[in-house]
Formats: C-alpha cells, sequence, structure tokens
C-alpha cells in the first residue's frame, strides 16, 4: 500500500483501519510469545539487557537505543537508504513502500530485502526477524495506523514531512554521526547551486503533477511538498497555485487534486509528471487540454520517477535535483530506472569526499 492509498484509508474507511491494528488472536499469541521469550533471556541477535545504550527522540518519541545493534531492521526503502547515507547499513529491510529503483540499490548494496504486503509490516513479521533497532519513516498516518513496533524493540521512527537536507540531519542527531549527515547536506545543497546557477537570465517555470492510478486522480505539487524549496532553490520558477499551501491544507502530504479543467492554470516551460506503480501517466497526457499546454507544443513534457519525487530520503532529493540538471541544462533527460547504478554511484561519491 502506498503512502497515498493509506492515507486514503485513513480518511475514508476508519473501521478496516481500526480492525488492522487489532492483531488476529494468531498474531497477537505470537507477539506476545516472542516478548516473553525475550523478558526471559536475550534473544538471538538482540542486545542483552546491560548492553549500552543512548536515549534517541524521534517522530514518536524517545527511545533506548543500543550503541552496538546486532539486528537492525529498517521498515521501508527511504529509512534504509537514509541509514546507510550516514555509514549505518540495515541488516533487513521491508520492501514496504513497493518502490523500483530504492529496492534494486538496497540489493546492490547487500542489504537483505523482504517483501510485505503492508504499507506498515505486521508486528509478526517485524518479531520474527528478532531485531534489537528498528528502524522507520514515520509517513502521515504512521502514529494511528502503523504496529506498535516498540513492544518488540526500540523504534526510531524517522523525520519524513521535510527537505531531503533535514530529514538527513535528523537521522544524523538520531545515531550521532552528525558529521556524516553534514556531509550529504553539503552534497544536495552543492548541486542545488549548480542547478541555480544553470539558469539563464530567464529562469523556466516548472510545473509538477501527478495522477493517482487507482482513481485517476489528478495532483499538483504544492508549496507543503518537501521538494518544493529545492525546486525554487534551484532557480525555477511555479505556476501560482503550486507556490501555495491550498487554505485547506495538503490532502495527501505536498500533493493537491485539481479538476481536468484547471489543467492550464499549471502550464508552465517544463511540465514534470510524476509516474510509479501507483501513479499513472494516462491520468494526466489523458486530460482533455493536455495538448494544448506551452510545456506540451514545445516538447518540454517529461516523466519523472514518482516514487523518488514523493520525497522521504536524502537520496530521493539527490535524485530529484539531479532529474532538475537535466532540465535546467535543456537536456530534457530526467533518470530511469537504467540510471539508477550510476546516480547512486555518484551520489555515494558526493558524500563521502
Amino acid at each position: 500500500m502506498t503512502r497515498l492509498e493509506f492515507e486514503s484509508l485513513l480518511r475514508g474507511n476508519p473501521v478496516s483501519q481500526a480492525v488492522r491494528r487489532l492483531a488476529t488472536p494468531v498474531a497477537a499469541s505470537l507477539a506476545i510469545a516472542v516478548l516473553l521469550a525475550g523478558c526471559a533471556s536475550s534473544a538471538p541477535g538482540q542486545a542483552g539487557s546491560d548492553a549500552p545504550t543512548r536515549t534517541v527522540t524521534s517522530e514518536i518519541g524517545a527511545a533506548e537505543v543500543p550503541l552496538d545493534p546486532k539486528m537492525i531492521v529498517a521498515l521501508d526503502e527511504p529509512s534504509a537508504l537514509n541509514l546507510i547515507s550516514i555509514g549505518i547499513t540495515p541488516d533487513v529491510v521491508f520492501d514496504s513502500w513497493r518502490t523500483t529503483v530504492p529496492k534494486a540499490i538496497l540489493a546492490e548494496e547487500g542489504v537483505k530485502v523482504v517483501s510485505t504486503a503492508s504499507f506498515y509490516p505486521e508486528l509478526e513479521e517485524v518479531a520474527a526477524l528478532e531485531p534489537d533497532l528498528i528502524v522507520g519513516t514515520a509517513a502521515e498516518g504512521f502514529a494511528q495506523g502503523a504496529p506498535d513496533y516498540t513492544s518488540v524493540a526500540p523504534t526510531v521512527a524517522g523525520l519524513y514531512t521535510a527537505p531531503g537536507q533535514q530529514i538527513i540531519e535528523a537521522y544524523g542527531e538520531y545515531f550521532d554521526r552528525q558529521d556524516e549527515a553534514a556531509k550529504v547536506v553539503a552534497a544536495l545543497d552543492a548541486l542545488t547551486a549548480e542547478n541555480q546557477a544553470a539558469q539563464g537570465e530567464q529562469p523556466a517555470s516548472l510545473s509538477v503533477l501527478m495522477s493517482w492510478a487507482q482513481d485517476n486522480m489528478p495532483l499538483y505539487m504544492d508549496a507543503a511538498n518537501s521538494l518544493h524549496q529545492g525546486i525554487e532553490d534551484s532557480g525555477f520558477t511555479r505556476p501560482q497555485l503550486q507556490t501555495e499551501v491550498p487554505k485547506e491544507g495538503s490532502a495527501f502530504g505536498g500533493w493537491t487534486p485539481f479538476s481536468a479543467e484547471q489543467l492550464p492554470e499549471h502550464d508552465a516551460d517544463v511540465l514534470a509528471v510524476a509516474v510509479a506503480a501507483q501513479y499513472n501517466l494516462e491520468g494526466i497526457t489523458g486530460l482533455p487540454l493536455y495538448s494544448s499546454l506551452d510545456a506540451v507544443k514545445s516538447g518540454h513534457s517529461v516523466v519523472v520517477d514518482g516514487d523518488l519525487w514523493s520525497g522521504g530520503a536524502a537520496f530521493y532529493t539527490y535524485w530529484a535535483l539531479s532529474d532538475l540538471s537535466s532540465l535546467a541544462s535543456g537536456a530534457f533527460a530526467p533518470g530511469t530506472e537504467a540510471d539508477a547504478g550510476e546516480r547512486w554511484s555518484s551520489y555515494v561519491a558526493a558524500i563521502r569526499n
């Protein structure tokens, strides 16, 4: 289940979410058994009660985190990549966000990728791995819908609704890796500055749209989106609606629905359409007024990776900034899945210098 789908369920079907939060009798029994076993003695792969810890305050409060964890489980792809960015490699990561590029990179990095059917992995799935540290992304709905992972092991819920620089700074604080995080921030800032310098005397305007495939719901990136500031700092201007936060707030964490008739209000020099398994291209290109847009007429309507342009990790920001570099230079060739290895290598080189 994607972030958008999860939020929709929270709003549209509270009963099903309430049921989901209650473990089945079998699952509850399994979780209790694991916890009781952990109380009796340290389970294999878990730190003993006398292992040194430090207090970490994340998006879900304080936790006593082991200084030398033996089994780190990442609940999702962005949290795993944030950990690697500051020099910590998780042992296992769940593919809960259904991404392609991040999943491929994690597998290449030697991280064991475990499939799950849930946006937030079920408690028994996580407990079965016997972690002594759990790290996840506190996306919208985490507090309301995620299982109580703290009942299994100390849990750090990473910052989500913020620019990549702030997200990685938070991870640096969580794990006492401030120096490593600072290098990541420096790399992102440097790429942003390069993008701004590449703009001519008349900066290009950029519109960012996507369509939620389940309902063919067209959405635009509003000013609450974590990538909005990076786009502006890269020298791009935005359509007026995309420079504002709707009075009623963003419906989907920085993405706001709009009607087909409003499409001309989102025209720009360049149109970026975010596409992924859950975000379809036809939901935008199939709109009746699509062919009338200036960006389309000039051949400057491009497809970008919807997973990576949705934010949540420093590397995701790096990817989007690299796409912006291509747009600012006039190449109009955003990255694709085939560029994953090269993009990751460039990122690692930039943050390790």
